[in-house]
């Protein structure tokens, strides 16, 4: 395969960059203050751990009936104890509250979230660009846990499960304890849980229809994703919105056209080889054969180029219409990307 990667894009190419992104707002710079939603956040940690006692069948039931199918999915598959059904569940949630390393968990959580107005504000922000776009789409509750290091986010039709214990800082002791590499920490931390969350929430809602996608297809796909980040929240910093740090995120961009060209050089576009597109599309700490520096799932990063050059080159297109178009190659095609 062929390689040829230089470190630096020509000085002008960014002088006009910036020309141009000084000039006019944002076409995703909309006014939402007239969206009503209303954001339910609820706190399933606090309320899991209120009881002095220990839980007993009446206090399950209490807990189904303020979380309903939250309830049912955090037993059965956030932490893996059984169905709510099982009359004897009450000693398996008793078990896990008592665990001495779920407390201590439990403690940084509290240190960490005592406050959790800020973020509440940030997802009602979110949420409304979310409706204003989508204004048929469902708003989930919001509900927070503590998954014992099992799940960050956790989705269904009516609700958003935050697992707060999978935020807690990239130098956290607890994921070095657990083998978790520093590419996979580095936004584990409060200030990547909006984003997270809000990827968590519409990568379910807009999931990939085509099974057997081609390399152009799983690329623009991601790419509408974090393009509907950007929409989403806009005051976000693009670092956050796709779990690169300052150095990764000015790698790409200083190797935007090599990058590009070596995917066309080397035929990866239309390759459905399941080994080619983890190593584009996956997460790792770099993309084997590329110089040092680049950053794994580059392939979500060109694709966002791709659709962000899309938007920008057929301004009528709205963002209802984007995620809709499965086309990947109508997106390319009528995009003009050229980096």
């Amino acid at each position: 395969m062929k390689t040829y990667f230089s470190t630096s894009k020509p000085l002008i190419t960014l002088v006009l960059i910036t020309i141009f992104l000084s000039c006019g707002n944002s076409p995703l710079d909309v006014d939402v203050s007239d969206v009503k939603i209303d954001l339910k956040v609820k706190h399933f940690d606090q309320d899991l751990f209120q009881f002095t006692s220990a839980i007993t069948p009446k206090n399950v039931e209490e807990l189904n009936s303020k979380y309903g199918l939250f309830f049912q999915d955090f037993t059965e598959s956030v932490i893996n104890i059984g169905s709510i059904k099982n009359p004897n569940i009450h000693y398996q949630l008793n078990a896990f509250k008592k665990d001495s390393y779920i407390n201590e968990i439990k403690v940084d959580v509290d240190k960490m979230y005592s406050d959790f107005s800020s973020y509440q504000n940030e997802l009602e922000s979110a949420f409304k660009h979310y409706k204003h776009y989508f204004p048929k789409k469902n708003i989930p509750e919001v509900i927070t846990y503590i998954s014992g290091f099992n799940y960050a986010i956790t989705t269904d039709e009516s609700y958003l499960g935050i697992g707060l214990d999978m935020f807690l800082g990239s130098n956290y002791g607890a994921y070095a304890q657990l083998g978790l590499p520093q590419y996979k920490t580095a936004f584990m931390s409060k200030e990547g849980l909006v984003a997270g969350a809000m990827l968590g929430w519409i990568s379910t809602e807009f999931e990939l229809s085509q099974k057997n996608a081609d390399l152009l297809t799983e690329m623009i796909h991601q790419g509408k994703i974090i393009y509907l980040l950007d929409a989403l929240m806009l005051d976000a910093p693009n670092t956050v919105k796709i779990s690169y740090n300052k150095s990764q995120l000015q790698w790409c961009d200083n190797n935007e056209e090599q990058v590009w060209f070596y995917f066309i050089d080397n035929n990866l576009l239309y390759t459905k080889e399941t080994t080619e597109i983890i190593k584009y599309m996956g997460e790792a700490p770099f993309i084997q054969g590329f110089p040092e520096g680049s950053p794994g799932r580059i392939g979500h990063w060109l694709g966002w180029q791709i659709v962000k050059a899309y938007m920008q080159n057929n301004p009528t297109i709205t963002i209802e219409q984007l995620m809709k178009e499965d086309n990947a190659q109508k997106i390319l095609n009528d995009s003009k990307y050229k980096p």
